[in-house]
């Protein structure tokens, strides 16, 4: 997980976890602006979490940003 915050970072990116109506949310940011987000089930958030945020920085890299 931290080689994957270190990658976002150097990416120019901001990893943000919070948790909205119950669900938690991953949201990578550059600046103000969301480049990608994913909502996570209930109870699902520690188990997915790296996966997701590795699935969110490929995205990123693909489209270049």
């Amino acid at each position: 997980m931290r080689d994957l915050i270190e990658k976002a970072l150097k990416m120019g990116f901001t990893i943000s976890f919070s948790e909205e109506g119950g669900f938690s949310i991953i949201r990578l940011l550059r600046g103000e602006q969301i480049i990608s987000n994913c909502s996570l089930g209930v109870g699902t958030f520690s188990e997915v979490v790296e996966e997701t945020l590795q699935s969110m920085l490929l995205d990123a890299e693909r489209r270049n940003l």
